[in-house]
């Protein structure tokens, strides 16, 4: 009995370590990776379409005619503006003109005004007091309108180079509309001509930037403008006010 006893204690240790050894260089054979897993991520791309379907995606191109229409507005407006501040300018050098003549009077009146005074001519006086106070109005008026005008000049300036920037990006956008079309055949394409669009589409960006400043330079402007044409019909009204005494 002791012999068999001893005999098969062998046998069950040597099962019970084959047992634990094959889960041991199991746990060896695998490593635990799922702490640089969280590290390094995920080696897939989240660009749907890969670059070229990102870069095509930059721009979505709208109808041509609907450019080209937007196109034809913003030349008519560009030789309208240039057409009208040439005149607008000329009518602000002659309220210049006369708003000069009118001063040169004022200063003539003021001199004949201190005559009569001292010669105690009250009629003269009086005259020319009243006729001292209307001009005084007439060259405020002048003076109001003259800068009216020359804001509205520079208001249309300011619309003009608006206008010209906006037709010069609507001009590249055609193009680069043009050229969308021709890359989206889902061909491989040469990298000069993939090149060359990013430059073409850079361009177009960057004038619609542009033009995007020059309407708010324009907008702010046509403020300036409104603000000046106020102060013109406001020293209107004082014009029409009867003299005071």
């Amino acid at each position: 009995m002791a012999r068999r006893s001893n005999f098969i204690l062998p046998i069950a240790a040597t099962l019970i370590v084959g047992a634990v050894a094959p889960a041991s260089v199991r746990a060896q054979a695998r490593p635990d990776t799922s702490g640089r897993a969280a590290i390094v991520g995920t080696a897939e791309s989240m660009l749907r379409g890969g670059e070229m379907g990102e870069l095509l995606a930059v721009y979505v191109p709208r109808g041509a005619s609907e450019v080209q229409h937007q196109l034809e507005d913003a030349r008519a407006s560009d030789r309208a503006a240039a057409t009208m501040v040439d005149g607008t300018r000329r009518l602000a050098a002659d309220a210049d003109g006369r708003a000069r003549i009118m001063r040169e009077e004022l200063q003539t009146n003021r001199v004949r005004y201190d005559v009569a005074r001292k010669a105690q001519d009250n009629v003269a006086t009086s005259e020319l007091d009243v006729a001292y106070k209307r001009q005084s109005k007439e060259l405020d008026y002048l003076t109001q309108m003259r800068d009216a005008l020359k804001a509205d000049a520079d208001r249309m300036d300011a619309d003009r180079l608006a206008a010209a920037a906006h037709s010069h990006a609507l001009e590249l956008e055609l193009a680069v509309s043009t050229r969308h079309t021709q890359m989206s055949t889902g061909k491989r394409l040469p990298d000069a001509t993939i090149a060359q669009y990013k430059l073409l589409l850079h361009d177009m960006l960057d004038a619609q930037r542009t033009a995007a400043e020059r309407v708010r330079d324009a907008a702010e402007r046509r403020r300036l403008a409104a603000d000046r044409r106020l102060k013109q019909l406001e020293s209107l009204s004082r014009l029409t006010e009867p003299a005071k005494r």
